[in-house]
């Protein structure tokens, strides 16, 4: 009876240290399972950051071999491009490569890598004038100064100095003005030639390069993307922007009005009106849609071109400088 109750004990024993295996096995398999599952949620997450890492990069349309970073919620991307070949003289192959990250909770970091081939075309504006308005321009009284000598020197660029434009571009006629000189003194109008209204609005925009889908193109971001959009970020804070960095500010609504503090650099395009309040500061291009407005005194280094709009079969009013102290 003793040796069956031994070989009963033995046979218990079996059975438990069988189940107890089996548990083990079990429990290791479950969180197994639970890990991969977590690996590949936190996989999915940094490609996800690396796609859209990539796709924002392509849509703020900055191309330089530097790397920017863009980050989110436990994730971020660095991406940057890579140069391949030059295809021709104004365009270039490249590789837009950016490597995704995410950070899980419980610790260790995932990582994906994406890339595309991009094609980069040149594309330009040409200026022909410090002021450009095909739908016209009203000038009043002595005050202010619109040249269109080149200012820049060889240290600047190697042609700098060299390429004088007009100082305005109307259509003939184009220009009505009460007081003050059209010409060579202040208040009037300085370049090479101070005035040119010897072209009609068509031989203007063809002059310029500019085509109504570009125009348009740049308005819906089909043709350039803009880094901020007024009615989505407001205006942007210079401050923070990378000063090599020169950005595409897109006031997307009928009307829009600048002034200081509201000075930076870069393009500024105006889907409609343009109002320009005292003491306003702004470096690079202006594109305006509808008419410029000047009230006050501002000083733009570069160049405005209004009246775009007219390529969309739109009316567009004269531009007005008025008896603002502005310089161009």
């Amino acid at each position: 009876m003793a040796a069956e109750d031994g070989v009963a004990l033995v046979s218990v024993l079996i059975v438990l240290f069988g189940v107890t295996v089996l548990a083990t096995a079990g429990f290791v398999t479950a969180r197994a399972d639970y890990q991969i599952n977590e690996n590949h949620w936190a996989s999915a997450r940094a490609f996800n950051a690396s796609d859209e890492g990539m796709y924002n990069h392509l849509g703020r349309g900055k191309l330089g071999l530097d790397t920017t970073t863009y980050n989110a919620s436990a994730r971020s991307a660095d991406v940057w491009y890579e140069p391949l070949i030059m295809v021709d003289d104004s365009s270039s192959l490249y590789r837009l490569r950016s490597a995704g990250m995410h950070t899980p909770s419980r610790a260790g970091l995932a990582v994906r890598n994406t890339s595309t081939i991009v094609l980069h075309k040149a594309a330009g504006l040409s200026v022909n004038a410090a002021m450009t308005t095909p739908a016209g321009l009203l000038k009043n009284g002595n005050a202010g100064l619109v040249s269109g000598f080149d200012l820049a020197t060889s240290s600047d660029c190697s042609v700098g100095g060299t390429e004088d434009v007009a100082g305005l571009q109307v259509p003939p006629g184009g220009l009505t003005q009460s007081g003050g000189g059209k010409g060579g003194g202040g208040g009037g109008f300085q370049g090479n030639p101070p005035i040119d209204d010897t072209q009609t609005p068509a031989q203007i925009f063809a002059g310029m390069g500019i085509t109504a889908g570009m125009w348009q193109g740049m308005l819906n971001g089909n043709y350039a993307v803009a880094d901020y959009i007024i009615s989505v970020d407001g205006w942007p804070d210079f401050t923070t922007v990378d000063p090599s960095y020169w950005p595409m500010v897109l006031a997307d609504v009928p009307s829009y009005t600048v002034g200081n503090p509201e000075d930076g650099w870069g393009a500024l395009i105006a889907e409609g009106d343009l109002i320009v309040n005292g003491g306003w500061d702004w470096d690079g291009v202006v594109l305006v849609g509808g008419h410029y407005r000047s009230t006050g005194i501002e000083h733009v280094d570069g160049a405005v071109i209004a009246g775009l709009n007219i390529l969309l079969g739109q009316p567009v009013g004269k531009s007005d400088l008025g008896n603002g102290n502005w310089k161009y």
